[in-house]
């Protein structure tokens, strides 16, 4: 009887090397070091996409739970940006740092820039640049 649990055995613990192997091998974060989304008007509206970050969560589905620190923005699991409450550009640009959380619980930051061209160009325009 011993005799036949023990290659069940074995195929457990090899089953189990296999995914610790895989499980290592795996870099959780977002691809970017910062983001950067331009948008064409000064006020952006509530539901308004305003871009989409990548994140590898290091699970299965590779789905993320996001915070942003500005609670105008709302990230989806996804990784795509929206408005969630109107947002004025009053200098011409926003920005907020994002966190998510891998597989083991460890948070992740990065910093999203979010500005109004046609306000980058005027000012361009006003400094002289082309």
């Amino acid at each position: 009887m011993r005799f036949c649990n023990f290659p069940l055995f074995i195929l457990v613990v090899k089953v189990s090397s296999l995914v610790s192997e895989d499980q290592q091998q795996c870099q959780a974060g977002f691809s970017e070091q910062r983001y950067a989304f331009t948008v064409n008007r000064k006020f952006l509206e509530r539901g308004r996409i305003i871009g989409k970050v990548s994140f590898t969560s290091c699970s299965a589905n590779n789905r993320a739970l996001y915070s942003p620190d500005d609670t105008r923005f709302r990230v989806f699991s996804d990784g795509k940006v929206t408005v969630k409450r109107q947002v004025t550009l009053h200098d011409g640009s926003v920005s907020f740092v994002l966190n998510a959380w891998d597989v083991k619980g460890t948070r992740h930051s990065v910093p999203i820039f979010v500005w109004n061209e046609k306000e980058q160009q005027a000012v361009d325009q006003s400094l002289g640049k082309p």
